[in-house]
């Protein structure tokens, strides 16, 4: 019997849209609240499965998922509807050792931050004929994931999500209602957002307040899509006009007087009760509340735009399964990908932990319903932006996040200028990247 693995990079995790397969009679809301059904009425395909009893090993590989939300949320539902198909999840990280061990996995739950280190090991099967015969509708998914899953395949999609995080922003009213500040609109530009900080920024009874750090570099690099690759990946770009935005955004910030604790300059610890705003994940904010209710009155909105991109937020981030081209039970694997995308359980993995990658806003209103996490909390205002679409898929992107973090911590911390630091980093980049390449041949 072989062994299945998956992996989710996004914490404390949320769902809440429907997709459909083959097979399935339930039918999805589309944006504007009609019924829809996945297959679009052509015949689908059957959704039997005859291949007998297996056990399918699923690796975990970013996706933050617990052993309890593997079991309640994924095996069970795939047990619940196909008897013989039993799941079994590790959270061993190395793909290689579980190969060495004769325990490949047959399903990967990964994000997309980390998809091409599965290219690298030729490991995901093309789901361009299982998405054909199920008669999978893409359409019905938020179109950032589908651009990205396509641009990621260099046009073949290769995994199908259950699972998105969305950028949000986290804000401490009483630090709003000490300073005499009204609170902020559930949509606020960097601009707007850059003023609140400079306003809560202060220090005050020998405590220091911070109004807001920015979100991480190569977050905002991708929010206003600035590539950090050329086409072809074999140039690594860190002083394109586009970045010079976002590191004079980045300046702005540390200008501010106590912006800069120590080392410190990208301030994130708002459970202090010292933060007045945060730009997050609201995945991560979900399981941080569940965990300990924070000692003050918060509330959430939209993550800050741009004001040249008005309505994008934060840039799309989600999980998929992907099923090895080797493993001998993908037919197996394929029903628990469709069994993922099926109503009840996106519906119940929306309730619990994660936001659902369909574009149904009545789904993604059911998200963390069940904790009470955000009973009586601005939670709806977080999906008025849309994900950012990835500017680029480079096979880099680990390495290139070294360098672009790199540039605001010269800024900070070393205190050089923001041409010298972009133009130094992106040397030092390109320095790894040749070095990194000839270490592959």
């Amino acid at each position: 019997m072989a062994v299945l693995r998956i992996k989710m990079t996004l914490l404390p995790t949320m769902i809440a849209g429907l997709l459909f397969f083959s097979g399935c009679a339930g039918s999805v809301s589309n944006q504007s609240g009609s019924a829809g059904s996945v297959t679009d009425g052509k015949a689908p395909a059957s959704d039997e499965y005859t291949g007998g009893p297996v056990e399918l090993l699923v690796q975990d590989r970013n996706s933050g998922m617990t052993p309890e939300e593997f079991e309640n949320y994924f095996a069970k539902p795939v047990k619940a509807k196909y008897p013989d198909i039993t799941l079994k999840l590790t959270q061993e990280k190395d793909f290689q050792k579980l190969v060495a061990g004769g325990t490949p996995p047959d399903l990967v739950a990964v994000s997309n931050t980390l998809l091409t280190d599965y290219f690298d090991l030729d490991y995901p099967e093309d789901l361009t004929a299982m998405i054909k015969r199920f008669n999978i509708n893409l359409d019905l998914i938020e179109p950032s994931i589908v651009d990205a899953l396509k641009g990621l395949g260099r046009g073949t999609i290769y995994g199908l999500p259950f699972g998105m995080n969305y950028g949000a922003t986290i804000y401490n009213k009483d630090l709003f209602d000490k300073f005499g500040v009204p609170y902020p609109k559930d949509i606020v530009t960097w601009d707007e957002y850059l003023e609140l900080s400079k306003k809560l920024t202060r220090m005050e009874g020998g405590v220091q307040y911070i109004g807001g750090s920015p979100s991480s570099v190569p977050n905002l690099l991708k929010q206003y899509g600035a590539s950090s690759a050329n086409a072809t990946d074999e140039k690594i770009i860190l002083t394109s006009d586009k970045h010079r935005v976002i590191y004079s955004l980045e300046q702005s910030f540390l200008e501010i007087t106590g912006m800069i604790q120590g080392k410190t300059y990208q301030q994130t610890n708002i459970n202090n009760g010292k933060i007045a705003m945060l730009p997050n994940w609201i995945a991560s904010w979900t399981g941080t509340v569940a965990k300990s209710k924070p000692a003050y009155n918060w509330d959430v909105i939209a993550h800050p735009v741009f004001k040249e991109r008005p309505n994008i937020g934060n840039p799309v981030d989600f999980h998929m399964l992907t099923v090895g081209k080797a493993s001998k039970n993908k037919e197996a694997a394929y029903r628990v990908l469709l069994t993922m995308l099926s109503p009840g359980a996106q519906e119940e993995l929306t309730k619990n932990s994660r936001i659902t990658p369909l574009k149904d806003p009545k789904l993604k209103a059911m998200f963390a319903q069940n904790s009470k996490v955000y009973e009586g909390k601005n939670l709806q205002s977080i999906f008025k932006v849309a994900p950012a679409p990835l500017p680029d898929y480079s096979k880099w992107s680990a390495l290139i996040t070294t360098y672009s973090n790199a540039v605001a911590e010269d800024m900070a911390l070393n205190k050089k200028d923001m041409n010298t630091a972009m133009r130094e980093q992106e040397e030092k980049a390109m320095k790894a990247l040749n070095e990194a390449k000839a270490a592959k041949k």
